[in-house]
């Protein structure tokens, strides 16, 4: 969840509760993924991948068949080592489909969504924001909401509750964030998705700026839909305080205004 997820501790009760809770998720997350992590080593995770040789077509068939299989040995090398770092990296990133958002564990939300639910319908909300606006990148939008949460596979949910600072919280992020890039290698897009993610964090760029304001837009909606359920134990007032004022984008603001707006009238569906 976001840092501003959760802005105040009650007591120092709720305290200590919350930074055990955040040391379970994190301590589970990591271990889910003690397997896949051997894949990170660095004699493991750098790909060499070359051109594919092109054959030139041979009047004997004994010429082409040798040619054929000298050059053809680099290129399945290449397909099968890029095919082990793509399904080392999709193991690692089912965690996200497996662990809890830890704010909604904390305020004690009863089956709370995963990190991949939150990633898949800010991916909606990015595809469907940038369409409004031709200026905004839409593929690069949706690129975003795909990336930015996507170091929870290894390090987990961490919220300002957990005792970790910021400026810790990013290391963790950006090591795990230069270890997916290492075993994805530039044919599977590890440059790509560095660059996405460090991009999300600074919220400079103009995606980045709507992104940021989405992935608050998904978790007050969230929060919405918890409370019309009645779905938590506690008051989920905290979500909603805690990004009043703090939006970039119109879009941000429009979209806010009117999940307060349905929340006031106790609306869990849209009408």
């Amino acid at each position: 969840l976001s840092p501003t997820f959760l802005t105040s501790i009650p007591s120092i009760q709720s305290s200590m509760n919350a930074a055990a809770i955040c040391v379970i998720i994190i301590t589970t997350t990591i271990s889910l993924n003690f397997e896949t992590a051997a894949a990170f080593t660095p004699t493991n995770n750098i790909i060499n991948i070359s051109p594919r040789t092109h054959h030139h077509h041979h009047h004997h068939n004994n010429i082409m068949s040798s040619t054929k299989s000298s050059d053809d040995a680099p290129a399945n090398n290449n397909s099968s080592s890029s095919a082990v770092a793509a399904i080392d990296f999709l193991t690692l990133t089912r965690s996200l489909k497996t662990t809890k958002r830890t704010g909604w564990v904390m305020s004690g939300v009863t089956n709370p969504e995963s990190i991949a639910d939150h990633m898949y319908r800010m991916s909606l909300m990015a595809m469907i924001a940038s369409f409004s606006n031709t200026s905004i990148d839409t593929n690069r939008c949706i690129k975003l909401a795909l990336i930015h949460d996507l170091a929870e596979a290894k390090v987990g949910d961490i919220t300002p509750h957990c005792g970790v600072s910021e400026e810790d919280k990013y290391k963790l992020e950006l090591g795990t964030m230069e270890q997916i890039q290492s075993m994805l290698g530039p044919l599977l897009g590890g440059d790509e998705i560095i660059e996405l993610w460090k991009e999300y964090e600074e919220g400079t760029t103009t995606e980045a700026k709507l992104l940021k304001d989405l992935d608050k837009i998904e978790m007050i909606l969230q929060a919405q839909e918890y409370e019309a359920e009645g779905s938590a134990e506690k008051s989920l007032e905290q979500f909603f305080s805690s990004t009043e004022g703090k939006w970039r984008t119109e879009i941000g603001r429009a979209w806010a205004q009117e999940i307060v707006a349905r929340r006031k009238k106790g609306d869990g569906d849209s009408k």
